[in-house]
């Protein structure tokens, strides 16, 4: 069982390959935005497009990976092992991730699609998997990196945890709400529903996520269960491809589902 500190903030600069690519990663997203601003004025206000979408996901994206690297996340997930054999022998280790497993297939699997509409939208299986595995990487590197911020203050691990799961409650409601469920997910949600998805799905997968992490300290474990949840969401609400034409006027209640 690892209980030591998790990250090393803030990242100076090593002449690794991933700093290389992080800043291949930057060039590469001010192209995108300037391409994003001139695509833009082709597109009607107030209508889900599913090019602007992709362009604003692959941006918030590439600002998350900036943020990882300059924690010291994306180090610790390049170089530390995926599972220590330590952590493999432990049955505590073996009886938490399984109980993490059946959250994500009970949360992203039936919960959470059950509450979803598609709205007739077509199912693209691997573009939708693509983008779902880019997003919930992007989450678990997200929740990694504040985790590394409050992790400087010295708290212990259980006060970081608990820091950290409050932050992403505050900071999912502006997030999830008042802008990606806008501008980047198609419409989906439905107030019937909606608070029900987030207190029976997200969560119990996001509490047992960071309890693993206290306890263990598995990184990468931890953002690909993420990038495997978000994977799954993706598909529910079939998340259209970026060729796929403009959708409808986008009603931000049906949006936001509050």
């Amino acid at each position: 069982m690892t209980a030591q500190s998790s990250f090393d903030p803030p990242h100076v600069y090593s002449g690794s390959w991933e700093d290389y690519a992080v800043l291949g990663v930057m060039l590469a997203a001010s192209v995108l935005a300037q391409l994003f601003l001139a695509e833009r004025n082709r597109h009607a206000d107030n209508v889900h497009s599913p090019r602007l979408a992709w362009m604003r996901a692959l941006l918030y994206f590439s600002v998350i990976l900036v943020v990882s690297w300059t924690t010291g996340v994306l180090n610790v997930l390049v170089h530390a092992p995926f599972v220590p054999a330590d952590d493999q022998a432990s049955s505590l280790w073996l009886v938490l991730t399984g109980i993490w497993l059946l959250a994500l297939v009970w949360g992203y699997v039936y919960w959470w699609p059950r509450g979803t509409l598609t709205y007739d939208r077509k199912l693209y299986l691997l573009p939708q998997i693509g983008f779902g595995l880019a997003w919930g990487f992007s989450s678990g590197q997200l929740t990694l990196s504040i985790w590394a911020v409050i992790e400087e203050f010295g708290f212990a691990r259980w006060g970081t945890a608990v820091l950290v799961f409050f932050v992403l409650a505050g900071y999912g409601q502006i997030y999830q709400s008042g802008w990606w469920d806008i501008h980047v997910s198609p419409p989906h949600n439905i107030r019937a529903t909606n608070a029900k998805k987030v207190l029976f799905g997200h969560m119990p997968f996001l509490g047992i996520a960071l309890l693993h992490f206290t306890l263990f300290g598995n990184a990468l474990l931890f953002a690909v269960f993420h990038a495997a949840a978000l994977a799954c969401s993706a598909v529910a609400m079939r998340f259209p491809p970026f060729w796929e034409k403009d959708g409808p006027a986008v009603s931000k209640e049906t949006a936001l589902g509050v």
